[in-house]
């Protein structure tokens, strides 16, 4: 019932910790269970008559336990909370090392909405399934066992009775799990749907105004908007049927072991003392229960999350860093040889296109030689940088550097040797110097402010307003 063996893989290295939050778990139910027995026996006492002086230890003990309860709890809490923060962080960073590892052609072909939906919105989704839904499913799992033998000390017939309600309450809702499944993927998809379309808004608002497009980029939004309203308002549904099963379990578990209790007491069969605490027994059986009950919509959507992150995990680079970059020198000339390049483009409904750019092209770049390379747009000259990055590779023909097959080399080797301006450079949010730093992190002052002449941008850096991590170099040059 929303256990899914790939995110158990993802649980490496912390499984002791989970292990340790279920244990707490239990520790907590036994806790709540020794609280309960001291509770009942004091009100079957006080109910038959006797004083203060014959329960005030157990009243005492009683209140003791209340506070362990509540400081176990909370103790348990943090373990789980604090597993998921490693969880999460865990994801975070192999959906980063993915995304360098695909690279740029992998994801030329992806919405960015739908890779940010994955890396935020998703993972968020499973901080929920690891630190609460997950302990929670094995605690209400083991949980009317350990009750079971320790009601069945007192009574026998009820602690079946209860051990049958609440193993009926946990597996019955799993009968529409796949209908659950089914409606918790469907919104995942208009979800994905909506944040690319909204991203895209944001992204190209200059366009849509330049071209009076607002209002019908706006419907379509509002399209996307009421489709993911609907898909979110079937997965509640669902849930909410799940959810009612599961109270019905509840209910009916307690009406039966009440009923039986009193049967039981009015034969003679049980004194009434165990009776109160049975029945306050039953508050903890089908505790665990209620809590994962209020945790089913959010393992569900967890279930639906995974899809997004595995989709992006478990997808190959179209450049595969084959080279062991063991080139000691590598000379400043570059030659095409024979080269073709093809660009597939996945369109609607998975239907592929082809863009052949370049055919059997050929030339030599001689080491000290400055060249031009001009056309029309489209016909290839953004391609060639690509092609000498290995942000693609050539269906055929070899591209060298220096004499030297570039698929030969690793790719940090490679990409070492070269430096682009591109004309859609993207300037990451941040300071000035931030973004200068990307290109040599270890960069001194001096480098910096060489560097900003040397790109005749010191006039332009020096008229920056305030905020921008100043530092005041030569000639005024602020970073």
């Amino acid at each position: 019932m929303y256990f899914n063996q790939k995110l158990w893989s993802l649980t490496q290295g912390v499984r002791l910790r989970i292990a340790a939050s279920v244990a707490m778990g239990l520790g907590g139910s036994i806790l709540g269970m020794l609280r309960l027995l001291l509770m009942g026996w004091l009100i079957g006492k006080v109910l038959n008559g006797a004083g203060l002086q014959d329960v005030w230890l157990a009243a005492l003990s009683t209140l003791v336990l209340m506070v362990v309860y509540a400081a176990w709890d909370y103790r348990r809490l943090m373990v789980s909370h604090n597993t998921a923060a490693m969880v999460q962080h865990k994801i975070r960073t192999r959906l980063f090392d993915q995304f360098v590892k695909l690279g740029p052609a992998h994801f030329a072909h992806q919405r960015s909405g739908e890779v940010s939906s994955a890396a935020v919105e998703g993972v968020e989704q499973l901080e929920i399934y690891f630190g609460q839904f997950l302990p929670q499913f094995f605690v209400a799992i083991l949980t009317p066992f350990v009750i079971f033998c320790v009601v069945a000390v007192l009574d026998l017939p009820v602690a079946f009775v209860l051990l049958v309600a609440a193993l009926f309450t946990l597996l019955a809702p799993a009968l529409f799990h796949r209908w659950d499944t089914e409606n918790s993927l469907r919104r995942a998809r208009a979800y994905r749907a909506f944040a690319s379309e909204f991203l895209d808004a944001l992204q190209g608002l200059v366009t849509l105004k330049a071209f009076g497009q607002s209002k019908a980029r706006e419907s379509r939004l509002a399209e996307h908007a009421h489709e993911l309203f609907q898909s979110t308002m079937w997965v509640l549904a669902t849930n909410s049927l799940s959810r009612g099963i599961t109270d019905i379990g509840i209910a009916l578990g307690a009406a039966a072991a009440l009923a039986l209790s009193a049967y039981r007491v009015s034969h003679g069969l049980m004194e009434f003392e165990i009776l109160i605490m049975v029945l306050l027994l039953g508050v903890e059986v089908f505790r665990p229960l209620r809590e994962l009950r209020a945790l089913l919509h959010d393992g569900m959507l967890a279930e639906s999350a995974a899809k997004q992150v595995f989709s992006v995990l478990e997808s190959r680079p179209q450049v595969e860093d084959n080279g062991k970059g063991v080139v000691a020198e590598i000379q400043p000339s570059v030659s095409f040889d024979s080269v073709g390049f093809t660009y597939i483009n996945e369109g609607i409904e998975n239907e592929s296109t082809r863009s052949v750019v370049h055919d059997n092209l050929s030339f030599s770049i001689a080491a000290g030689e400055r060249i031009g390379i001009v056309g029309s747009s489209g016909g290839g000259k953004s391609t060639i940088v690509r092609l000498l990055l290995r942000f693609y590779d050539a269906q055929s023909g070899v591209i060298r550097i220096g004499g030297t097959d570039i698929g030969e080399l690793s790719l940090q080797q490679l990409r070492q040797q070269f430096a682009v301006v591109s004309q859609d450079t993207h300037l990451f949010h941040g300071t000035v110097r931030e973004n200068l730093l990307l290109g040599d992190p270890d960069a001194s002052e001096q480098s910096l402010i060489e560097a900003v002449k040397t790109a005749n941008a010191s006039d332009f850096i020096e008229a920056l307003p305030e905020g921008y991590d100043t530092v005041i170099g030569e000639r005024g040059v602020r970073l």
